[in-house]
Order: C-alpha cells, then structure tokens, then sequence
C-alpha cells in the first residue's frame, strides 16, 4: 500500500493551504478528499484522466467512502467527549486513515491502468463536486506551489 500515490498524498496534504482547501470542499461540496488527492496527483503528474476512469473510480469506492464516513462521524461524536474518550478517538483516527490508505491504494491500481487522457483531472473533480472556476484555480495553484517547494 506504500505507493507514488500514497506518498504524494501525505506531502501534499501538509502543504500550506492544502488540508484546509480540502476539508473545506469535503464539508461545504460533498467531495471525497481520496479522489481529490488522486485528481491532485495526476495534475502533478501532468496526467490526464478520462470521464470513464472517474465514474469507475467513484463508484468503485462508494462503499469505501459510506464506511470513512460513518468511522469519520463516530470520531467526531468521540471528539466532542474529550478528553473522556481520547483512547477511543485516537483508535477511530487511526482507522479512518487505514481505510483512507485501502481506498488510495485501490487509486493507484486505477491509475497505473491504460485509460484513455482527455479530460483535465482538476476539471473533472471540479465537474463532479460543483466547484467554481476560483476554487479550481485555487486547486491548481496549491499543486504548482507544492510541486515548485518539492523539487
């Protein structure tokens, strides 16, 4: 599981503005930060994907995110009840990220398949979970300003 994807996504999500960019579009659009980062990874990568590789993606992974989402909610219920319950959240935390961990590796696997590359991935993304051409540009310039500080 320890994968390009993986390793990207742990580095991206640290850099300036990348977390809350994320979270916020989980919260506010419904999108899942998984895919999200998949998208990101690909645009770093000067990728495209494909409608057909996305709906895959997507549904492929929608029984994954019902359970990151139902885990997610239990620790935020816990998270209110701290510290009482700080072992029980951290325990949550940890399986929340191994799910999103499984749910990555299973995006990588897609990505290293052959799909046809026609579609930006940011576009893509921003097509599916309704965001505004800004908050696009905002995306892409959190990619560039990682991928200019990492090289």
């Amino acid at each position: 599981m320890n994968n390009p994807l993986w390793q990207f996504s742990l580095a991206f999500y640290g850099h300036s503005d990348v977390e809350q960019f994320l979270l916020d579009c989980q919260e506010r659009k419904g999108a899942d930060v998984c895919l999200m980062l998949w998208a990101s990874y690909a645009a770093a990568c000067g990728r495209q994907l494909s409608d057909e590789s996305w709906r895959v993606a997507d549904r492929g992974l929608a029984p994954r995110r019902r359970m990151i989402s139902s885990v997610r909610r239990l620790r935020r219920w816990l998270g209110r009840l701290r510290p009482r319950s700080q072992g029980l959240y951290e325990y949550c935390k940890r399986y929340e990220m191994k799910l999103e961990q499984l749910q990555l590796a299973a995006l990588w696997q897609l990505y290293t398949e052959s799909w046809p590359e026609d579609r930006s991935a940011l576009e893509l993304a921003g097509q599916q979970y309704g965001l505004l051409q800004k908050e696009q540009a905002r995306w892409a310039g959190l990619i560039a300003s990682y991928k200019a500080n990492s090289s």
